[in-house]
């Protein structure tokens, strides 16, 4: 009986100890981890760097931790370990899907950050995957997509989000996919060609003055020699943007030369530079061709009206002067004045960007068909 007594109160004091014995406070992470936000809003990476790993030592749940980690380690330019932070991520089971999109656009980052956009395409899709609406990841998957000049690709993420689309780039991926089957050879070419037509029917289907498709069609149709077709897609598309008569000026005169319908073209010029005098790739052809025909004064207003929109340009005044030298070295040597100083230069009538080389689609601002001559 004593021993029970003694086995009893020796458990009631071992039970007391533990329960009012001193205990060590538990470490927390949240106060390294507010420490490292505080010095990543200083810029100083350094401390943030070490602060993180502090608290991710004491919590290594702390997914966001590890996420802003791996982000902080590509913005110093170590992206390999930054990817292996973050890929590290993406086997734990117990991931909420807002952590995983988290995790994926991270990724991204770090795939274009060392210019693997097939990677980052990759986990883009991932995203959509989770959530098909997610408007950041789409968008960036398509213009990512639009580098990659992956326009098929292009094509079937816009259809299968056509009301988050406008028709003016769903019809310039129809045509710009147009012209790659246009433009390849090789076997089942005839096949390439029926899918690259119905493209551009596609495309002008939902935006009428798609100058891409516009273009595209004019280009094949000349190139294969059906000229009454080309000459049709030409006019259409200067009637319908004549902004975009520069791409087409060379090209349309000799189609309309050699389909006998060459006297077409005064008038049409003259319609497009009426309703409007800034348009002066057309004021030069028009001015050009009045020339030829050696109606010099009508060639001379057209440079002085050109002059007078724009007075800071030297090229039309090379042209009155020219126009009115009469040796021929002088003009030879003005022609080669006006070679250098021609248009070589194109700005985006939404954000400005300049570029040299002609393209549809604005790769600063992304807008499609916004490029447009500077003289």
């Amino acid at each position: 009986m004593m021993i029970l007594v003694i086995i009893i109160i020796a458990l009631i004091a071992f039970i007391i100890y533990f329960y009012f014995r001193p205990r060590r406070p538990k470490m927390s992470a949240n106060i390294p981890y507010l420490e490292s936000l505080i010095a990543e809003l200083e810029n100083n990476e350094e401390i943030a760097i070490r602060k993180l790993k502090e608290a991710l030592n004491i919590d290594t749940n702390l997914v966001d931790g590890y996420i802003r980690l791996g982000n902080l380690y590509r913005k110093r330019g170590d992206i390999e370990r930054a990817i292996k932070i973050h890929q590290s991520l993406t086997v734990r089971p117990t991931l909420r899907r807002d952590e995983e999109k988290k995790i994926y656009f991270s990724l991204v980052q770090d795939y274009l950050a060392s210019n693997r956009p097939n990677k980052a395409v990759a986990f883009l899709r991932e995203i959509l995957k989770i959530d098909r609406n997610d408007e950041n990841a789409r968008n960036l998957l398509l213009q990512i997509l639009e580098d990659l000049q992956n326009y098929q690709d292009c094509i079937t993420l816009s259809e299968e989000h056509k009301d988050r689309l406008d028709n003016q780039r769903l019809a310039y991926y129809y045509s710009a996919q147009a012209n790659v089957l246009l433009s390849e050879g090789g076997e089942e070419q005839e096949e390439k060609i029926k899918e690259g037509l119905n493209l551009l029917k596609k495309a002008l289907k939902i935006k009428p003055d798609s100058v891409s498709a516009l273009f595209f069609s004019a280009e094949f149709y000349k190139n294969k020699g059906d000229l009454k077709k080309a000459k049709d897609y030409y006019l259409k598309l200067l009637e319908l943007k004549p902004d975009f008569a520069f791409l087409v000026i060379e090209n349309f005169e000799k189609v309309a030369y050699e389909t006998g319908s060459f006297e077409q073209i005064i008038p049409l010029y003259e319609k497009i530079f009426k309703l409007n005098p800034k348009n002066f790739s057309v004021g030069f052809a028009l001015a050009s061709l009045y020339e030829k025909k050696n109606e010099v004064e009508y060639a001379r207003e057209i440079y002085r009206r050109i002059n007078e929109m724009y007075p800071e340009a030297v090229l039309p005044r090379i042209y009155l002067l020219k126009l009115s030298i009469d040796t021929k070295e002088a003009r030879k040597e003005l022609a080669e004045i006006e070679k250098i100083l021609s248009p070589n230069k194109f700005v985006c009538n939404k954000c400005g960007n300049k570029i040299k080389k002609f393209s549809f689609l604005c790769t600063s601002c992304r807008s499609i068909e916004s490029y447009l001559p500077q003289l």
